[in-house]
């Protein structure tokens, strides 16, 4: 064929061709992809994650690897195991339609979904896992680890893990992780003078302080803090939480350490605390100095711009958690030394000392990377068997030394750069939620932000986040006592479907049914004494108060 009939071959047919071209290799994506994910002579399971942060899939990928070898070579058949990440954004909904849909992964990161949190929904779609926790890892035989209940392996026995509502564990954790605050230490000694981090709150002011003299004296553009919404947020427990220990003492009733939107309500009610209660002024006046620290139109900075101006130098510090830790040593190479240093907390401060007894205590912290295996999966037994792979002490160690995160079992080592990370013990443990309604969270929210904003004063926020909570907070009360009542419903129903199931046609684990029957019928107990005790104290404290808010 001669140039010119080819061209006007490809003239009068190219547009065939390349349709043709764009259908074949569609065609051989979608076998490929189905190949992968149902070959006909390998067994697959999946697991699904939203951690996209940098050698996250890299390491699960070794371990799938390494888990498959071994499961051939032990049981003479082929295993796939297989990582679906997704991203934050649409995770929820891709883990939503999935469990709705009945082709959900065998294994799901719990988080961001509704799923992963209502305890009727954790019941419906994910495998209770207290009767597998009970009994020893087979991974770690020969280690000191052998003969150990699989649960006792973790950091805490997995009672961050275990579900009060539900009476039962249903993930199993692989990290966890504390935040601090990530300092340039060339700058820092080049304008404080030295290397050492502030030893306490009014030395950390006083160095931001120095900074900013620093930046006016030169023409530097540099900040003391990189800041944005998400930075403020990681400041937020760390200087309103110590401020409150008093007003939590007084308010948990059932001495749990924390205080929940019931027990809040009813302190407020009796005049326990209110939005302008000193302790609560002070805090916001804390926060409100070190936000002064961040660079102009932080509110509108993202979180990775925020990373990205301490990566370029152009501000001495940033606060975050052991998550970002490897992102940002990589991406800072050798530009300048990464020091890592505790938020100093104003315990003996002149001004905000009375009201703060000590540092928040990180002595209650939780795995995190939770991983759960859903109930439509064909190979739970499997996906157990995986996990517990995963989480002996050589696994959890080479995984989280890859990706520079805190391993969760017990003898395992650190990355050197997270020893600043080691959960601190000594301190105070507490939580206050004061979130009664929807109007009070949206209301304290929105004006947070105007609050930083320099537009209302503390006082202002107090007054304006009291007034919702007054208008609404009766009414916020009963609807929470309600959504209780509908969880009750919900555990009834299951526990209903469960009991003819077990009755009509009884499965092959007859004791596991049993079991979960029995935990259901607890749980339901539990919270159906629980709500009857909320609707009683909310009686008492209207009749003490003079009747029902308005």
């Amino acid at each position: 064929m001669s140039a010119k009939a080819l061209f006007q071959f490809l003239r009068r047919y190219l547009g065939l061709i390349v349709l043709a071209g764009v259908m074949l290799f569609a065609a051989v994506r979608v076998a490929h992809n189905q190949w992968t994910y149902e070959a006909p002579d390998v067994l697959t399971i999946r697991l699904c994650h939203w951690q996209l942060e940098s050698g996250v899939r890299e390491a699960f990928a070794r371990l799938m690897r390494e888990y498959e070898r071994l499961y051939f070579k032990k049981h003479g058949k082929r295993l796939r195991v297989i990582q679906v990440p997704v991203s934050e954004r649409g995770y929820a909904q891709y883990v939503n339609t999935g469990l709705v849909g009945n082709i959900a992964p065998d294994i799901i990161e719990k988080g961001h979904s509704k799923a992963a949190y209502n305890p009727a929904y954790v019941a419906r779609f994910f495998l209770p896992l207290a009767r597998y926790l009970d009994e020893p890892n087979p991974y770690n035989k020969g280690t000191p680890l052998e003969g150990v209940p699989w649960k006792n392996t973790f950091f805490d026995g997995m009672q961050g893990a275990y579900d009060r509502q539900l009476l039962d564990y249903y993930y199993i954790p692989f990290s966890m992780f504390t935040i601090r605050i990530f300092y340039n230490v060339d700058l820092y000694k080049k304008i404080i003078g030295h290397r050492a981090p502030p030893a306490d709150f009014r030395a950390f002011l006083g160095a931001c302080e120095q900074i900013r003299r620093y930046a006016e004296r030169t023409g530097t553009p540099i900040v003391p803090i990189a800041g944005s919404k998400y930075g403020a947020n990681v400041f937020r427990p760390r200087y309103e939480t110590p401020f409150l220990f008093d007003i939590i003492r007084k308010c948990d009733e059932n001495l749990d350490g924390t205080t929940d939107a019931y027990e809040a309500y009813r302190g407020y009610r009796r005049g326990v605390w209110n939005f302008n209660s000193p302790a609560y002024l002070a805090s916001r006046r804390c926060r409100l100095e070190i936000a002064r620290n961040f660079q102009a139109g932080w509110l509108a900075a993202l979180r990775d711009d925020a990373a990205f101006m301490f990566i370029q130098q152009r501000a001495v510090m940033i606060a975050t958690g052991s998550w970002d830790a490897r992102s940002l040593v990589d991406q800072v190479g050798k530009s300048f030394e990464i020091g890592i240093f505790d938020f100093p907390i104003p315990v003996r401060d002149p001004e905000y000392g009375q009201y703060v007894k000590g540092p928040l205590s990180e002595a209650g912290i939780r795995g995190g990377i939770p991983m759960a295996i859903t109930k439509q999966s064909r190979h739970a037994d499997i996906c157990i068997d995986f996990l517990r792979f995963c989480t002996t002490r050589r696994n959890n160690e080479t995984w989280n030394r890859a990706v520079t995160w805190l391993p969760v079992i017990r003898g395992t080592r650190l990355s050197p750069i997270l020893e600043a990370f080691k959960p601190k013990i000594r301190g105070y443990y507490g939580w206050f939620d004061y979130r009664i309604s929807t109007a009070v969270k949206l209301k304290a929210e929105g004006y947070r932000w105007s609050l930083f904003a320099g537009k209302i004063t503390p006082e202002e926020y107090g007054r304006v986040i009291g007034e919702s909570y007054e208008r609404t907070g009766a009414e916020g009360y009963r609807e929470l006592l309600h959504k209780d009542a509908l969880n009750i419903r919900n555990l009834e129903r299951i526990l209903d479907g469960l009991t003819v199931r077990l009755a009509v046609a009884p499965p092959k684990d007859v004791e596991l049914s049993r079991a979960k029957v029995t935990q259901l019928l607890e749980s339901m107990q539990y919270f159906t004494f629980m709500n009857a005790v909320n609707r009683k104290e909310l009686a008492q404290v209207e009749a003490v108060a003079g009747g029902p808010a308005e």
